[in-house]
């Protein structure tokens, strides 16, 4: 009977954030009306459309999508896990398969893996509400789930799955782990860097209990089974379109073809790493204008990477995952700086959000002890952040320079 009380008790306080997210996009809905609307951007439906007909290629150009064109042929240029999911809807509904809808009830999951994995880190169970809207809502993760091209759809599935595939390391699973990481590399290929803090947290899931590298990779092969076949079907897709086992099609862009340094180059790095840090102007006319190409200061659009600092700091003793996030994040930014853009035209820095379900690992496994007045700090950050970025929002939407 105590079990079931405690149990009942972890389950509220894993609705409670859930449904305080689910608010927040709400109000933002009635706001911008864009969830439940058909997206123009629909790149991933129209993927599967073309598959099911029997053909890689899309059939024609949509002079409005980006899309990879190689031999005459026109193909999505995005990694295809997002078209594996919306398959089955597209075989029942066609173009009306219900994007943003999916958008939205994916973003809820995540935040209850992310709910689920501070309570797996044995914290109180209101830091398992607070940092989750914190993680959602308090930063420029935001817009992830309310819009619905087919950018944001691929990034907030790959921060789920993410966020999915750390919850299940830390309770054990290996197979599952490293098969929800590699979906999440399917929609986002540069995820594959979170490897080693998936197998390092499940090979450290036991405070009495250290399973050894080689007893990871060779213990059960077997449950690897379904990774490497999802993986497989990534190489052998991208093989029958573009002749290359590594080649998802952004190389074959116009945007990049046209490009002297193509996708990827050293040149690009100085302005996208000032991007990082470049902050809105304020004027007495504009009041505040939001940089809306290319990302902007990502402690603004991140206020949960102060608090990373705060915990950090406050428990004056590093943890190896924190140690291992930082380096994983240091490598992920170098790779996303050396790209030709940081993401176009959007609000925030959202190609810096595919790194914070790992900072968000790095404040789970944290030794600080909580007192009054880190909850404090911890609410006075995540309102701050909602109000800046729920501001800047509502004005990118709006068309505010």
């Amino acid at each position: 009977m105590a079990n079931d009380t405690v149990k009942w008790r972890q389950i509220k306080f894993l609705v409670y954030p859930v449904f305080v997210v689910l608010g927040v996009y709400i109000i933002l809905y009635l706001y911008c009306g864009e969830i439940f609307t058909h997206s123009p951007y629909n790149s991933y439906t129209k993927q599967c459309i073309a598959w099911l007909n029997g053909r890689l290629d899309l059939g024609q150009n949509y002079s409005w999508l980006e899309l990879a064109i190689y031999n005459g042929k026109y193909y999505v240029s995005f990694p295809p896990f997002p078209s594996y999911v919306l398959l089955p809807f597209a075989y029942f509904l066609g173009e009306n398969t219900p994007e943003s809808l999916i958008n939205l009830l994916v973003a809820l999951i995540g935040v209850a893996y992310s709910s689920l994995t501070v309570l797996e880190y044995k914290w109180n169970e209101w830091y398992a509400v607070l940092l989750p809207i914190f993680l959602y809502v308090g930063g420029a993760v935001l817009p992830l789930p309310l819009s619905i091209g087919v950018w944001f759809v691929a990034q907030n599935m790959s921060f789920t799955l993410t966020l999915m595939s750390i919850y299940y390391a830390k309770k054990g699973r290996k197979g599952l782990s490293l098969f929800l990481l590699c979906c999440a590399s399917g929609c986002r290929p540069f995820q594959v860097v979170y490897m080693p803090l998936i197998i390092y947290i499940y090979t450290h899931h036991s405070q009495s209990t250290v399973i050894r590298l080689k007893t990871y990779l060779l213990k059960k092969m077997v449950v690897f089974t379904p990774t490497v076949l999802l993986a497989a079907s990534y190489l052998l897709l991208n093989y029958l379109r573009f002749g290359n086992p590594m080649e998802f099609g952004h190389n074959y862009l116009p945007e990049f073809t046209n490009s002297e340094n193509g996708q990827f180059h050293p040149s690009y790095m100085i302005q996208n790493l000032y991007n990082l840090i470049r902050l809105p102007d304020f004027s007495p006319e504009t009041k505040m204008s939001i940089p809306q190409f290319n990302g902007m200061n990502i402690i603004i659009c991140f206020p949960i990477l102060v608090w990373w600092l705060y915990v950090v700091v406050t428990s004056k003793s590093p943890t190896v995952i924190d140690l291992l996030v930082l380096c994983c994040v240091i490598l992920h930014i170098l790779m996303l700086v050396s790209h030709k853009t940081m993401g176009g035209y959007h609000y925030g820095n959202r190609y810096i959000a595919d790194t914070m379900p790992a900072v968000f690992t790095a404040i789970c496994s944290s030794k600080i002890n909580l007192k009054y007045r880190d909850f404090l700090f911890l609410q006075l950050l995540l309102l701050l952040g909602l109000a800046f970025n729920g501001i800047g929002y509502s004005q990118f939407l709006q068309g505010t320079t």
